[in-house]
């Protein structure tokens, strides 16, 4: 996007600016009197009032313009808040100098280097900007490491040489110098990556960037098409950047891959997730396009699932809402049928609720003190747990909301998503935490409360249907102490005080029948109370 022209003048001059700041710093450094050093906070108003002149501008442009617009005069504001804060640098290094006894010992250091670095760094920013020069950018993001790597060798000298005990004020200065240098790299690197988000409209780091153009270019797309489009997806709780990137071919017809990174570990899940159900239910899952995982991160391409997920139904209400539990249901008990393995599963669902302990305590401060009674809950449901095992294992999802399930209705088709959790294990585990799920809704309305309870009942009737076929004695007992389970983690996501002591009330309901019952447990009938809303 062409930039406005006054916005164009103002962002030229902070530029011009900054780098004349920075050969100011640079000759105090060389050779530093009361005049330079004067001279160089004198400006720092008149930068100020620039970047001040720029931020309002673009504020005042953001409320008038598109969304792609929008990305490119927030760009100009990081630019303008990290160009002036390298000016602060500058002023700092300066002052420092005031109170260097012996300037000429600074030569060995090659703080020169550090400069000719940052004059690199910022005579790129307004063509990188300008002509939207993706790898400028990027080269700019690098200078850091550059800055960074510099500053490493030069503390490790300033520590050697303070080792011999000579000059130890001057030393110290240089130290907070180099370290006001290294920070200038952490500028140009805010700056960098400012002009790649505005190509995407989205923060990514320059890491994060990079692994992206190289998954994109796995599937020879390249990230600097104007045709490409990237739509964070917000409703997320797992911590992970997740996104929709879509783009039009040449023969029009609009292609799109779901874009998932975060955290080594889950991504990693995630993947052994999706393998573990495509060696056994090809096509009931999205398949990976392209994944690479690193120290610190990991990036996923995966094939984007069109489609309505059963929440978006269960809300919004609709006509399809018996087709999916249709679908939903026999496609289940298929899963449970074929994926059956005579292996008895020691239950841990208490064991899991502990886990979630701190984040339930984070959102409900005082849930756990001893007037609730919830620590003396918790210890009965552990005792009865021991008690029920899991005859045999079936895979599950682990993470069975009803948001994880997509459907295609016009190719007859459904899928199950976020499959990070997946495994083996008891079968209950996901029916508890798709009726917990669909209850904990904080929608209160007649007819969205019929069609979760309906969603709720028709889960409930497959899962006692399979137990049946499969002699499953304990399974109403299990899928109690699940329930009991997932009603109490599910108040971290409840801040409603008043649904949260419901859930909670359901809770003991639920320890109190299996107590009533206990040395009988196989006798046990589920209440529907526990996971219908009246």
């Amino acid at each position: 996007m062409p930039i406005d022209e006054g916005l164009n003048i103002d962002l030229r001059f902070l530029i011009l600016e900054v780098k004349k700041q920075a050969r100011a710093s640079a000759s105090v450094v060389e050779k530093p009197s009361p005049a330079k050093i004067k001279k160089i906070s004198v400006r720092e108003h008149f930068i100020d009032n620039l970047k001040d002149t720029l931020e309002s501008k673009c504020y005042f442009n953001i409320h008038r313009e598109e969304e792609g617009q929008i990305n490119h005069f927030r760009a100009i504001i990081t630019i303008a808040v990290n160009l002036e804060r390298c000016a602060d640098f500058f002023i700092s290094i300066a002052n420092q100098m005031s109170h260097v006894k012996e300037p000429a010992e600074f030569v060995e250091f090659g703080l020169k280097r550090y400069y000719q670095v940052i004059y690199k760094a910022i005579d790129a920013i307004y063509p990188a900007l300008s002509e939207n020069n993706l790898e400028l950018a990027q080269t700019i993001c690098d200078y850091e490491l550059v800055l960074d790597d510099y500053y490493n060798e030069t503390a490790a000298l300033i520590r050697a040489k303070l080792r011999q005990r000579s000059k130890v004020d001057d030393l110290l200065t240089l130290l907070a110098i180099a370290q006001y240098l290294e920070r200038v790299g952490d500028s140009f690197l805010n700056i960098g990556e400012a002009i790649l988000d505005i190509r995407l409209g989205e923060q990514l780091g320059i890491l994060q960037f990079r692994n992206l153009q190289k998954g994109l270019a796995s599937q020879n797309i390249n990230i600097n098409d104007s045709n490409i489009q990237f739509k964070p997806i917000m409703s997320t709780r797992s911590g992970c950047r997740v996104a929709r990137i879509s783009m039009t071919a040449v023969d029009s017809v609009e292609r799109a891959l779901f874009y998932k990174e975060g955290d080594v570990a889950k991504i990693e899940d995630e993947a052994r997730g999706l393998a573990l159900w495509q060696e056994k239910f090809p096509g009931l899952t999205p398949k990976i396009v392209w994944h690479e995982a690193k120290k610190n991160s990991a990036t996923m391409l995966l094939e984007y699932i069109e489609g309505d997920d059963l929440l978006k139904i269960l809300i919004n209400g609709g006509s399809r809402l018996d087709q999916a539990m249709e679908m939903l249901t026999k496609q289940q008990a298929q899963v449970w049928k074929v994926s059956h393995k005579s292996k008895v599963v020691k239950s841990d669902y208490v064991t899991q609720l502990l886990s979630r302990k701190s984040d339930i305590q984070s959102v409900h401060p005082g849930l756990f003190e001893a007037s609730h009674g919830l620590d003396l809950m918790i210890k009965e449901a552990r005792k009865i747990e021991r008690q029920l095992p899991a005859p045999f294992s079936t895979l599950i999802h682990g993470d069975f909301n009803a948001d994880n399930i997509i459907f295609q209705f016009d190719q007859q088709q459904m899928y199950y998503v976020d499959v990070h959790r997946s495994g083996y294990g008891d079968y209950v585990q996901d029916v508890s935490v798709f009726l917990i799920s669909n209850l904990r809704v904080p929608l209160f309305s007649s007819e969205v409360r019929q069609r979760l309870n309906m969603a709720n009942q028709r889960m409930y009737d497959c899962a006692a249907s399979y137990a049946a076929r499969q002699k499953d004695k304990m399974f109403q007992a299990r899928l109690a102490l699940g329930l009991f389970r997932s009603l109490i983690t599910s108040t971290r996501f409840v801040f409603d005080k008043k649904f949260s002591a419901e859930l909670i009330d359901r809770a003991k309901l639920i320890v109190d029948d299996l107590k009533a019952h206990e040395g009988k447990l196989n006798r046990f009938k589920i209440n529907p109370e526990y996971f219908l809303y009246r």
